[in-house]
């Protein structure tokens, strides 16, 4: 006689495409080009651009928490900047959310708790908004740089 068997634990892997910044690196948000923030058309938009865009793969109905810093420049409320490297132009606010349709943002060093579905697998898209702005923004280039944070 012999007993098979096996103690199946709790776990999750991140999924991901590592890129040349490191095998940390999840993505970029790029909000393009524009000479202005004041739009008729509305806010500018971005969404989390990678080859493979992560996911949780987890066994089913596991707790998992998502965070994200204030980035480089800091950041308060709902609220992160984009930064120039002319010292003089100042920062141009932006906002992430967890949605396409901006219903869900994510606030500055913030969990956000949910479960992984039935399927094992979830997305975990990030979403970027610049709302128009009053001011006229000095020419450069903007950036930050965000830690996210998955635990389980």
């Amino acid at each position: 006689m012999v007993e098979v068997k096996v103690q199946v634990q709790r776990g999750c892997v991140l999924i991901h495409t590592p890129r040349d910044a490191g095998a940390q690196a999840l993505g970029v948000l790029d909000f393009g080009s524009t000479a202005r923030l004041d739009a008729p058309a509305g806010p500018l938009t971005s969404q989390l651009l990678a080859q493979r865009p992560p996911r949780l793969e987890c066994n089913p109905d596991t707790a998992y928490q998502v965070q994200v810093d204030g980035g480089q420049h800091g950041g308060i409320g709902e609220v992160r900047y984009l930064a120039s490297s002319q010292p003089s132009a100042p920062p141009i606010p932006y906002r992430l959310y967890q949605d396409p349709a901006w219903r869900q943002p994510l606030p500055v060093n913030v969990a956000q708790h949910a479960r992984v579905p039935e399927s094992g697998s979830v997305a975990l898209p990030l979403y970027a908004r610049i709302d128009s702005l009053a001011q006229v923004p000095q020419v450069g280039r903007y950036s930050d740089l965000l830690k996210v944070t998955v635990t389980w």
